[in-house]
């Protein structure tokens, strides 16, 4: 995530060493190392109907992969997609049917919330955290979350949050999930807690060694002990992960957080939401800021 889902076939599951998306911002410093994982997870079963994707990969190019089995499919209308010089709207029957957001960390600076409320935006997803990608992988807090998260609500704007996670076993997300409670301590929220989990390019990273298998226990693991801790779990991914290296047949009873940086969405299964944009200028925050879009009719955070 600037500024800041899975497995098809066995054989599918080898093209992860390819995977690219949208930017990471979650973490800054290049350390490397590897870390032995304290979970293993080795189900490998993925459940498909047989049916065939047509799908248009950004590494593969035009490609077909075998349809997961009991995954809600996106039945988003590209058409009811307007937008102005800011946000993506999306509308059903001719009714309004979306908030519109964006999502920040401390690399936003200081912001004017009520100029931000009164240039139409919705919800702000607001870092909470994340860990080192670094050997250690030391969990780290974001010295700006509690007070935009605080100055947003004052503004009536609602409010979640996304940690940026290098988990490599069970037991770190569950931990992650925990600490983003101790974070956020008597704070209340009204939009998700998202799962933001990345394959980090162009440098080494403790994850990189992590099978489809256990991305998907993690995830799994950290959105269960989210809704053990009172809050709504979303999972953040671009296609890539979402498609190669989750197996989402495990993970449907979780929301997805889809990011793909284009007019329209192309994944084939459902996202309650979207980000659109790494480039988008919002009245009261300096310089480009990332856009989101919620869909109401799929899941109403309010």
């Amino acid at each position: 995530m600037k500024k800041t889902i899975c497995a098809v076939t066995a054989a599918m599951l080898a093209l992860t060493s390819v995977l690219c998306g949208c930017s990471s911002n979650g973490e800054s410093s290049s350390q490397s190392g590897s870390t032995t994982s304290a979970t293993v997870a080795t189900d490998t079963t993925v459940k498909t109907t047989g049916e065939k994707i047509h799908i248009n990969d950004s590494t593969l190019g035009e490609i077909w992969i075998t349809e997961l089995d009991g995954v809600p499919k996106n039945t988003l209308n590209n058409d009811s997609f307007t937008s102005d010089d800011t946000f993506k709207y999306y509308s059903e029957n001719g009714k309004p049917a979306s908030m519109e957001g964006i999502d920040i960390s401390s690399y936003s600076g200081t912001i004017n919330w009520d100029k931000v409320k009164k240039s139409g935006v919705d919800f702000a997803m607001v870092r909470i955290g994340g860990r080192g990608y670094g050997s250690d992988g030391k969990m780290y807090s974001d010295d700006s979350a509690l007070s935009y998260i605080k100055g947003a609500k004052a503004a009536g704007i609602k409010v979640g949050v996304y940690f940026f996670s290098q988990a490599v076993n069970n037991d770190e997300a569950i931990e992650e999930a925990d600490y983003i409670k101790s974070l956020l301590g008597d704070e209340t929220i009204d939009f998700p807690v998202a799962y933001d989990w990345e394959i980090i390019k162009d440098d080494d990273a403790r994850t990189d060694g992590v099978s489809a298998a256990q991305a998907t226990a993690c995830a799994k693991a950290f959105c269960n002990r989210v809704k053990e801790l009172g809050y709504t779990p979303i999972i953040y991914s671009p296609s890539k992960e979402l498609y190669f290296k989750y197996d989402l047949t495990q993970l449907a009873d979780f929301d997805i957080w889809y990011c793909e940086y284009a007019n329209v969405p192309t994944f084939y299964y459902q996202f309650s939401m979207w980000q659109y944009s790494s480039s988008g200028k919002v009245d009261g925050i300096e310089g480009d800021v990332d856009m989101n879009i919620c869909f109401t009719n799929i899941a109403d955070y309010d």
